[in-house]
């Protein structure tokens, strides 16, 4: 069995990535999303995970006493929160990438999926299609962003039952950024007086930042060692001031100037924080948090059927919680449904559920006008296009997003960042 993964950014990461900068001959990293992997040990799968990546040595536990009581953030006697060893919770993913033994490709975004002849033809927007006798597509279901089901086109939409397209077509999630502020070491005693001797985490819920994070900390605490090169702290801002800002670009120099001005306001630095900034990285997250996702189905599990020939499935945290437990389920859920349509097992009532997907091929009938999909940082780019079916007219213009300032200049990260990149892929 090969198995390949296709991302379209330059590692593994989506809402786990970590941003890495060099300061006086030191590797500095920020964790710009998700700053814990949070799972639920009840689930057997998800203990298991957690148990793997501690021995392997890609994380360590943290106390929840030392976490901030965030509503995003569960909790519970069962739930663990791990940090990455190494200073970056995306050494995890290649963890479980390397023990499934697949074969990724990064900055390899998915463009078109064509079924031809009892398999799948994978288009990329850069480098050579391939045949895969089975899919699974972890991208948002909609919604804004550079990422979604909305952008990759091809035959695979007419799969789309009119009640599956209904479900994808509600999920929500909400929106925020997060700034990363590298800063001079001379700045740790301000640091530690705002955070006190062992948090790692502040909500301030100021009405421009919701929480501030003590990263240089955090990694000092996981690899015994004391921070080099430069501190870093993250803020991530409120849903208010993210929605106030929704049409900006991450490269707004004038929202960097607002978040890093609060920042230094907080820890009461001294002078302009322009000055003393030594680096600072910025994501727009278009697609957070999920507030609404797709109803489970009992049946299926945490993921999609679109088709059993070939076969092809849905998954992501959209149909379960955002956090790394909630990826893991449908993950999971998806793997092991594809596995039984695989080796026909599968129960006649979910065959039928795809089956009758595939008859009432609508498609996701959501008409294309004008141009879309236009993109910087690994973004689509050309005119939009018209699907089969009838649907609202429309179309998503997106925007830049996922760039990288930095005293000196932008940096474009070319389809980095971001939200989860247009991943699946298996060939059998």
């Amino acid at each position: 069995v090969t198995i390949e993964v296709w991302e379209k950014a330059r590692g593994p990461g989506g809402r786990m990535s970590t941003n890495r900068q060099e300061f006086n001959d030191a590797t500095v990293r920020a964790d710009m999303g998700a700053q814990y992997l949070s799972l639920d040990s009840a689930d057997k799968a998800c203990a298991e995970v957690a148990d793997m990546l501690v021995k392997e040595g890609a994380c360590s536990a943290v106390p929840a006493s030392v976490l901030s009581n965030t509503p995003e953030r569960p909790s519970g006697e069962s739930w663990k929160h791990l940090v990455g060893a190494s200073g970056g919770v995306n050494d995890a993913l290649k963890v479980l990438l390397g023990s499934a033994e697949v074969e990724p490709h990064y900055e390899k975004r998915v463009a078109s999926l064509d079924a031809q002849q009892g398999q799948w033809r994978a288009r990329p927007f850069d480098g050579s299609p391939g045949m895969f006798d089975a899919v699974v597509i972890a991208v948002p279901g909609s919604g804004v962003g550079g990422d979604n089901l909305n952008k990759i086109r091809g035959s695979w939409e007419n799969m789309i039952s009119a009640e599956q397209n209904k479900q994808l077509q509600a999920v929500e999630h909400d929106h925020r950024w997060s700034f990363a502020l590298y800063l001079p070491l001379d700045c740790s005693a301000k640091c530690e007086a705002f955070f006190g001797p062992s948090a790692v985490e502040k909500v301030v819920d100021d009405g421009t930042m919701h929480m501030l994070c003590y990263q240089s900390r955090k990694v000092a605490q996981a690899t015994n060692t004391e921070p080099a090169g430069a501190l870093v702290v993250i803020a991530h801002t409120t849903l208010a001031w993210a929605k106030r800002n929704a049409r900006a670009s991450g490269r707004d120099e004038r929202l960097l100037k607002e978040i890093s001005e609060r920042v230094a306001s907080v820890l009461g630095l001294p002078g302009l924080i322009s000055r003393l900034m030594m680096g600072s990285k910025v994501i727009t997250w278009k697609q957070s948090h999920v507030t609404s996702p797709i109803p489970l189905n009992a049946a299926v599990g945490p993921c999609m059927l679109l088709s059993t020939q070939p076969p092809l499935l849905l998954a992501g945290d959209y149909f379960t919680e955002s956090n790394f437990g909630g990826c893991l389920r449908s993950g999971f859920g998806a793997a092991d449904l594809l596995a039984k349509v695989l080796k026909g097992e599968c129960p006649p009532a979910i065959l039928e559920a795809a089956a009758s997907g595939d008859r009432d091929s609508g498609g996701k009938g959501t008409k294309r006008q004008g141009e879309g999909n236009k993109g910087k940082a690994g973004g689509d780019a050309g005119k939009g296009y018209s699907s089969r079916g009838k649907g609202d007219k429309g179309g998503y213009n997106s925007r830049p997003s996922d760039s990288n300032w930095q005293q000196g200049g932008w940096e474009e990260q070319k389809g980095g960042g971001g939200k989860s990149g247009n991943q699946g892929g298996k060939r059998w």
